[in-house]
């Protein structure tokens, strides 16, 4: 437990009064003390923007329903996280890709893996390019896509119309596992985080990118199969989505008692029913 934690890239800003600290971190005021509580720790968690949004749901009922531990969840992209992690100035680190042997050794041969969710790497485009007939592309073509052989959706059967492809900022699990699955980008425009894909090609006539199974439930983007296969729960669950991953959360060694307590709400009942009810797949099933 590290309650004096500092999570490095973002603004962050401590004023102690009347018993409380607070983060601001992005212009939000986050309590991590309140005397009304009495004695609590503090558990950081950060990392992969994917996992985001599902782990500060978990940290928000999990904060609710007990009183000994606070936890405070940040972003920043998988690398970040671990890289964080690893340093001891967090907790746990949020990962939308697997660790291997050779990385956790360069980040010190410590960590332990937690399995919390299953996901898809979903590929979506603007809703007048699927509107226009673009409703499926293989492996082949999103490859050329992004490596920048196909250029303009006509060459696809689209509509005549620049491809502005969207990749993910270097550090992003997602990003790593689209380049060792499909092709390393050579994308027009690079975001930091899923929503800020989703928002950029929602915001286009003409864009491709990827994100995870939650925001590509959004209407206003425009899912599209990949090698004949749409990315659904279902797929996941049967294994038919070629672009399935698991997501996983990582800490420092075994699991200390907060650490522990909060894993087992993330991957119990509580916790699986948030991850469904997001769009991702519990990792039980």
């Amino acid at each position: 437990m590290k309650p004096e934690s500092v999570i490095t890239w973002i603004v962050v800003a401590i004023f102690v009064a009347a018993g409380a600290v607070f983060y601001i971190i992005e212009g939000e005021d986050l309590a991590l003390g309140d005397s009304s509580r009495g004695e609590v720790s503090n558990l950081s968690v950060a990392g992969s923007t994917t996992v985001l949004p599902f782990a500060e749901a978990c940290a928000q009922e999990f904060n609710r329903v007990q009183k000994d531990v606070v936890v405070y969840v940040a972003g920043g992209g998988t690398d970040a996280g671990l890289r964080l992690v690893a340093a001891g100035t967090a907790d746990i680190a949020m990962t939308s890709r697997k660790v291997g042997d050779s990385e956790k050794e360069t980040l010190g041969g410590k960590l332990a893996e937690h399995r919390i969710a299953r996901d898809a790497i979903s590929i979506v485009v603007s809703p007048s390019i699927r509107e226009a007939g673009i409703d499926d592309l293989s492996s082949d073509q999103l490859r050329a896509i992004y490596s920048g052989e196909i250029e303009n959706w006509r060459e696809l059967g689209g509509p005549d119309r620049d491809i502005i492809a969207v990749s993910r900022s270097s550090g992003s699990g997602t990003g790593e596992i689209f380049s060792e699955r499909v092709a390393t980008p050579g994308a027009a425009v690079y975001r930091e985080s899923s929503l800020e894909v989703e928002e950029f090609v929602a915001g286009s006539d003409g864009a491709i990118g990827y994100v995870g199974l939650n925001l590509a439930r959004d209407e206003d983007v425009a899912t599209i199969a990949y090698e004949g296969v749409t990315p659904s729960s279902e797929t996941v669950k049967d294994g038919s989505y070629p672009l399935s991953r698991t997501l996983y959360m990582y800490t420092e060694g075994e699991p200390d008692d907060e650490e522990r307590v909060f894993l087992e709400f993330v991957t119990g009942e509580r916790g699986q029913a948030i991850t469904e009810g997001m769009g991702f797949v519990p990792v039980s099933t």
